[in-house]
């Protein structure tokens, strides 16, 4: 990852990957690089995976689906959301998702401002690069107790 004065790329791959809830995120960019402003991760969603129903109660959180279909269960709606598809949710709106499909699902995940992908490092298990999903121990242990820390409710 290059970086100047106040701009960054991140070339493909790069990034810290991380096993949290389940899902394997890779961190394309944190709150450190963008001043706080926002942050960007890639998310490889399994069959059958995904995040409950909760609320983020400081951020914006979007979705930009790259591959694959994923289902977002929205305050008001049932969405099943396929590639470049876009879905925007506003703090304290209830929202989740997860891959209903028999496919590997890929989105990536923008948060504006930046801090929960700390939570998503925090909580989960930093996995090196070039490793699979099938080679990860799936049986990582989600953290709730950080949820209420950075304004995420469970419902």
């Amino acid at each position: 990852m290059k970086k100047t004065k106040n701009s960054f790329y991140c070339r493909a791959n790069e990034g810290v990957k991380v096993l949290s809830t389940g899902n394997l995120y890779r961190i394309i960019a944190d709150g450190k690089r963008t001043e706080n402003r926002f942050s960007l991760m890639e998310v490889i969603l399994e069959p059958g995976q995904g995040a409950p129903l909760h609320i983020h109660t400081r951020e914006d959180e979007a979705f930009f689906i790259l591959e694959g279909e994923i289902t977002f269960y929205l305050e008001d709606a049932e969405i099943i959301a396929r590639k470049e598809d876009f879905v925007s949710c506003p703090p304290k709106e209830i929202r989740g998702f997860k891959n209903n499909s028999e496919k590997i699902a890929r989105m990536l995940l923008f948060y504006s401002s930046a801090g929960i992908e700390e939570m998503t490092l925090r909580s989960g298990k930093i996995v090196e690069e070039g490793v699979t999903l099938n080679e990860i121990d799936q049986h990582v242990i989600q953290c709730p107790i950080l949820s209420k820390e950075y304004g995420v409710k469970e419902l």
